[in-house]
């Protein structure tokens, strides 16, 4: 089938056939006359099956022939900028497409006038939470890679907002895209949905194991692999050969990085080539050369990559755009590149099916995400065949391995939104918004989810009463008879899209700040809420921990022991994320931070970006109970997004202006606006790191050529300006795959505070490492 024979105009047909999209893929030919007929579809087919199209034809014909508005969300930040690219490819339709996926505690610049906007859960739920008058007028809501819903992180807020859209608007339109999961029907009946469901694949793929040189596929065909002094590298070394590239999943960050430093010796010299020093400033650091930059642009070198959470946004950008232009011939990564990222290869190896858990030990992999990244084998016009390979150490395990996961269907999409601690948030959000009003019409929410759907809800009264209990007890709810109303400080929370929990513990932080509190107690009280997950504390960090616990453990804004089921251990990987935080703001060197905490580059950033967002929280929250705690907060919101000390404040508050260049214009006797207002525009465009173009934007901000002006600069404005500089500076690489970029309410009245906050009761079990949501950050470069 044709994509012109479907029920289209001939507009969006042409558009569609003008960027490759011409005959139609079984599942394809089965799944979008579906959608086009206005019936709710889920569609379960394998990766690289071509499910995105099934969303896009009639996320066009929504917009171009009815009028209507789109919401696209997806699970990460990095699908929602390749979903916003493709919908980019469709501008001669008129087509205008937002990317949604930072600050929730707003609306969003550019919505307005959006014919769709790309979102992740979390800021498609925030919008709501806001009373978003652009969601309002959604006709279809596309939810891709649903089978996250699955993910204890992520998966309770995609439940919950879908779940609010359909009871807003019951004609409103749902497509769900996922993988190929065993209960589909399920996801099907819950959202009142056709399904179709396909294992066609574009390309044939061939799983197996490989043991002893050989590989057994799922077929019982076999391939002999060429011997070498490493298993692992004998697989990529062939398929290299062979004309692909590969991908190969471990399953730790040191692995990664041990694997291509390793490989990176025989692969140079297959595919080694020298580095342009700009692409040298992208994978050394972004504004800081560090450890693992340099490990890494010493792998790119020779055709190798690693690829996992440590590495800054821009160098796993560049490590994806490598690959896919075939300069990089092999990635080492952990499972989260598989997670919906378009990177296929010719063979996927799967070293590990196994990894350790804080709360359970070594643990079995599941088998859905194993199959995830098996799915990532074949490039649909590149490849003729895709293989996935597991490794089998003896016969026992390759028994295991063919039956228990290359075999073996995946496991039961489950609900994760039956938690204590994902509830009282989307509890609270719930009598914010007034999707609810009483414990009652909470119960009748909870039904129409997908928990709802697939369990008996056995129980559920008395789980809903005591998160009520403990939202009235924080003063963020007020029972009135059955009713069950907002206070002012709930609404704030729900806004500000934190745990109730944590709210409760910046509440007990900013009563007990004073004009001479230090900054590292404060950072610490950050630190100890649920929203910023703990950093494993290491033998290395035991001296410095201590020596600050010694300092500061008397002057602790929080104490530990009111908060019930908070263990010690907790209490020092928040420290750690606390003295990361502090050594960050003083402008202690990334290379040294990464070396002495062991951690990456990408670590930085992810925990900056999080105390970020809990401290704005913290100045809001002071807002309503300690208006003088603003005093000592306000500034380190600054400090933290930009990572400086006090004396220069002022010159990060110019647009294009970081870290590293503030300290070298203040270094230089350039300390505030008035010193920029005053100088001479070339005398500032000689300025190391500076330039013309920076130099005459500065001048225009203090007043040269007034600009308009604007609260704030959106990660793409932001982008733009900073692509602009690098090009008339060449500090971007003209040779380097594709383009690399720079990572850039409802007012409620303040409630009175009329007595001492109550101890607070909280579970931290769940804190492990590095995870969370991340909030948009503006970084240096």
């Amino acid at each position: 089938m044709r994509v012109d024979e479907l029920d289209i105009s001939d507009r969006v047909a042409q558009a569609l056939m003008d960027v490759g999209f011409v005959n139609l893929h079984p599942p394809q030919a089965e799944a979008i006359p579906i959608a086009l007929s206005g019936r709710n579809l889920v569609a379960a087919i394998p990766t690289a099956s071509g499910k995105s199209l099934i969303g896009y034809v009639p996320a066009l014909k929504t917009i171009v022939e009815q009028g209507r508005r789109v919401l696209y969300i997806v699970p990460l930040k990095a699908l929602a900028s390749e979903k916003r690219d493709d919908f980019d490819r469709f501008r001669s339709l008129g087509i205008r497409t937002h990317l949604s996926t930072g600050d929730l505690d707003s609306e969003d610049r550019g919505l307005e006038d959006a014919d769709i906007v790309v979102a992740t859960s979390e800021k498609a739920d925030s919008m709501i939470r806001h009373g978003s008058r652009w969601i309002d007028s959604v006709g279809l809501v596309i939810a891709d890679e649903i089978h996250m819903i699955h993910d204890p992180g992520r998966g309770p807020t995609l439940e919950v907002a879908l779940t609010k859209l359909m009871r807003r608007n019951r004609d409103l339109r749902i497509i769900a895209l996922s993988a190929t999961i065993s209960n589909s029907g399920d996801l099907a009946e819950w959202l009142h949905a056709d399904l179709v469901r396909s294992d066609w694949r574009p390309i044939p793929l061939k799983e197996g194991v490989f043991m002893d040189g050989t590989i057994t596929f799922s077929d019982r065909s076999v391939r002999e692999v060429p011997p070498a002094s490493d298993p692992i590298w004998s697989l990529v070394d062939q398929a290299v050969a062979d004309g692909g590239q590969a991908l190969v999943f471990v399953n730790s960050r040191r692995s990664t990085e041990a694997l291509a430093v390793r490989f990176s010796k025989p692969m140079g010299a297959i595919a080694g080539r020298e580095l342009s020093k700009a692409e040298l400033d992208v994978l050394e650091g972004d504004s800081e050369s560090t450890a693992t930059g340099r490990k890494l642009s010493s792998c790119v070198a020779n055709g190798m990559a690693f690829h996992n959470a440590g590495l800054t946004y821009r160098q796993r950008r560049y490590v994806e755009d490598g690959f896919r232009a075939g300069t990089i011939k092999c990635i080492v990564a952990t499972p989260t590149l598989a997670a919906g990222i378009n990177l296929p290869a010719r063979r996927v190896i799967v070293r590990d099916t196994s990894r350790f858990e804080t709360n359970s030990g070594n643990s079995p992999i599941p088998v859905m995400e194993v199959k995830q990244m098996c799915g990532r084998a074949g490039r649909p016009g590149y490849d003729p065949y895709g293989e996935s390979v597991l490794i089998a150490k003896n016969q026992r395990d390759f028994d295991h391995l063919m039956e228990d996961y290359v075999e073996h269907d995946t496991e039961r999409l489950t609900s994760k939104l039956f938690n204590d601690k994902v509830l009282r948030s989307h509890i609270l959000g719930l009598v914010a918004t007034g999707d609810a009003d009483s414990e009652e019409s909470i119960v009748d929410f909870l039904r129409e989810t997908f928990f709802g759907t697939v369990s008996q809800l056995f129980g559920i009264e008395s789980v809903v009463r005591n998160v009520v209990d403990f939202l009235e007890r924080e003063g963020m709810v007020e029972r009135r008879g059955e009713t069950v109303a907002i206070l002012p400080f709930g609404k704030r929370v729900s806004d500000l899209y934190i745990d109730p929990m944590s709210a409760s513990i910046l509440r007990d932080a900013v009563l007990a700040i004073r004009d001479d509190t230090p900054v590292m107690p404060v950072l610490i009280a950050a630190a100890m809420t649920p929203d910023v997950l703990g950093m494993y504390p290491k033998k290395c960090d035991e001296a410095r921990l201590d020596a600050v616990d010694s300092e500061y453990g008397g002057m602790l804004l929080v104490d530990p022991d009111d908060i019930e089921d908070y263990i010690y251990d907790f209490y020092r990987s928040d420290l750690k994320s606390a003295v990361l935080t502090y050594d960050w703001i003083e402008e202690v060197n990334e290379d040294v931070m990464t070396d002495s905490m062991g951690i990456g580059p990408g670590d930085i950033r992810s925990k900056v970006d999080m105390m970020d967002w809990i401290i704005y929280s913290m100045n809001e929250i002071a807002l309503i109970f300690n208006p003088d705690a603003v005093r000592r907060v306000r500034p380190l919101l600054t400090r933290i997004r930009y990572g400086v000390r006090e004396e220069l404040m002022d010159l990060v508050s110019f647009r294009g202006v970081g870290r590293n260049r503030a300290r070298i214009l203040f270094d230089r006797g350039i300390r505030t606006r008035s010193d920029v207002m005053m100088m001479d525009v070339d005398a500032l465009a000689s300025m190391p790191k500076i330039g013309p173009i920076l130099a005459k934007s500065m001048k225009d901000q203090v007043g040269g050529t007034p600009l308009p002006e604007t609260p704030s600069m959106s990660p793409s404005e932001e982008e733009a300006m900073l692509d602009e500089m690098a090009a008339a500076y060449g500090e971007m690489p003209s040779d380097a795959p594709a383009d690399v970029p720079v990572p850039g309410s409802v007012d409620v009245a303040p409630a009175p505070v009329t007595a001492e906050p109550v101890p607070k009761k909280s579970s931290k079990k769940g804190k492990v490492e590095e995870a969370g949501r991340r909030q948009t950050n503006l970084f240096d470069f």
